[in-house]
């Protein structure tokens, strides 16, 4: 009797061995998993590097772009009559102050409106009224996206790079 338990045992303890076992358990286990915040913001450098690289276009940021005329900015860059010049943006006052994007001044993102256009801008501003994927840009980026500034406002994709 104490042999066929033991060999009971030993085949039930093999079978949750099973290399299909084993992935199922394994599957569960990488489920539970907390990611710890020093693993995440090592990725999220990742991600970023990578889209500097240019091997990411994942625009994840989606909102209204309307534009201002650039001044004294948040990032305590003096921008004045740079709107027709530079390319400069101001991200939601939830953004600069460090709600997915740390430090964002002096940050650059890429910016996609309709048709597909494309174009880089720095941070160098915050925009209060802004919802969080919503931006206020120089008149240069909103010409070079919109076309002109008789829009007013448009929807854009952007992320930071």
């Amino acid at each position: 009797m104490k042999t066929s338990a033991v060999s009971f045992a030993m085949f039930v303890a093999g079978a949750l061995a099973s290399p299909i076992n084993m992935n199922m358990a394994r599957a569960e286990q990488q489920q539970q998993v907390e990611v710890p915040a020093a693993v995440k913001i090592q990725l999220r450098h990742t991600e970023f590097a990578a889209r500097r690289d240019g091997r990411d276009t994942n625009f994840d940021r989606h909102g209204h772009m309307t534009y201002y005329e650039v001044g004294l900015g948040a990032c305590g860059h003096d921008d004045s009559g740079k709107g027709d010049i530079d390319n400069i943006v101001a991200v939601s006052s939830a953004l600069m102050n460090g709600h997915g994007a740390g430090d964002a001044c002096d940050r650059k993102i890429a910016i996609k409106g309709h048709g597909g256009k494309e174009v880089t801008a720095v941070v160098r501003d915050k925009c209060p009224s802004c919802p969080p994927g919503g931006i206020d840009v120089s008149p240069k980026v909103f010409r070079e996206l919109a076309g002109n500034l008789d829009v007013g406002k448009t929807e854009v994709s952007w992320t930071f790079i």
